[in-house]
């Protein structure tokens, strides 16, 4: 019975490892990089935007998702 308990607690741990292990992505929109897993995805927005009177030409901000379902974004 230990051992089948090993067995799965050794299964859980590498099943957490692979969903929870993110993977950087370079977005080419100006900037924007993306650390994506298979349970989350997380967006670090740096988009170029087009200058409108002397605004700021940059989109920053940041984008949750959790198994595809946006929990937070802001961005300015």
């Amino acid at each position: 019975m230990k051992k089948r308990k090993s067995v799965v607690v050794i299964a859980a741990i590498l099943a957490l490892a692979v969903l929870l292990t993110p993977v950087r992505v370079n977005l080419k929109d100006g900037g924007s990089v993306r650390y994506k897993s298979l349970a989350y995805e997380v967006t670090k927005i740096h988009r170029l935007s087009p200058a409108i009177d002397g605004v700021k030409p940059y989109i920053d901000g940041i984008e949750v998702k959790i198994f595809g379902i946006t929990v937070y974004r802001k961005t300015n």
